[in-house]
């Protein structure tokens, strides 16, 4: 409270002045987010009681009411009850900063795919070690309907890539899990816009492999098995961009 008093302050008497005044105050508010003055899904203040508060516009309020907004603190609803309201915390933006830095940053999917190298080893080492019988369960149902789109001779690779984010759920930590679901959006877009029967065959060959290293709790050998993947995955990434 005493450090938001002083932000406050300064903010008021003009001691900070580099900073943009919406800066300024998207600084105050978030500190009063970082304080529990504010827990997710609780009402925040309008513009007008923000300018009022800060004696500042209304329009410096309402673009640092934007760009929290944008950043995910803040969600906007419509309607009678609408309004600003702290957001849940979630991956949601996490995935929009990895297929923008995709579509429009310069990233490649080699790129992605060498990051995924280094990381998913060691996860699937972790996975065998953390998972629970729901895990198991999970990673057995997404097998099953892998198959079955297979079989059917329409092959469903998101499923297929989606499985990675099931054995980053099983270690249990919900950082990895969320970088897990950004990087598999990618690669669900990167590699599944041209499914084909032979690709899906080998990525549910290694799936199986993984489900029964880590049902095994084989970190070791889920840590090779993983590692052999992704010798496979830089050919068929190399085979798609052959073929644009």
């Amino acid at each position: 409270m005493r450090q938001r008093r002083e932000m406050e302050n300064a903010l008021q008497d003009g001691i900070i002045r580099k900073e943009r005044i919406s800066d300024q105050i998207k600084s105050i508010l978030k500190q009063s987010i970082l304080d529990g003055h504010f827990k997710p899904g609780d009402k925040f203040p309008p513009e007008i009681e923000i300018a009022q508060k800060y004696n500042v516009s209304k329009v410096s309020a309402r673009e640092a009411l934007r760009e929290m907004e944008s950043e995910g603190l803040i969600q906007k609803k419509r309607g009678v009850f609408g309004g600003s309201f702290i957001a849940e915390p979630g991956s949601e933006k996490m995935v929009d900063v990895v297929i923008n830095s995709y579509l429009f940053g310069g990233i490649s999917a080699r790129d992605l795919a060498e990051f995924r190298r280094i990381l998913e080893p060691g996860l699937a080492k972790l996975a065998a070690k953390r998972r629970t019988t729901k895990d198991l369960a999970a990673m057995e149902l997404c097998i099953h309907d892998i198959e079955a789109s297979i079989n059917e001779g329409h092959p469903d690779q998101t499923k297929a890539i989606g499985f990675h984010r099931l054995i980053a759920d099983a270690c249990h930590n919900p950082f990895i899990s969320s970088l897990m679901e950004a990087l598999v959006s990618v690669f669900q877009q990167v590699l599944a816009k041209t499914p084909d029967l032979k690709t899906a065959q080998k990525d549910l060959h290694y799936n199986q492999l993984f489900l029964d290293c880590i049902r095994q709790r084989d970190g070791k050998r889920a840590e090779q098995v993983m590692e052999q993947h992704f010798d496979t995955l830089e050919e068929i990434i190399r085979e798609k961009e052959g073929k644009k």
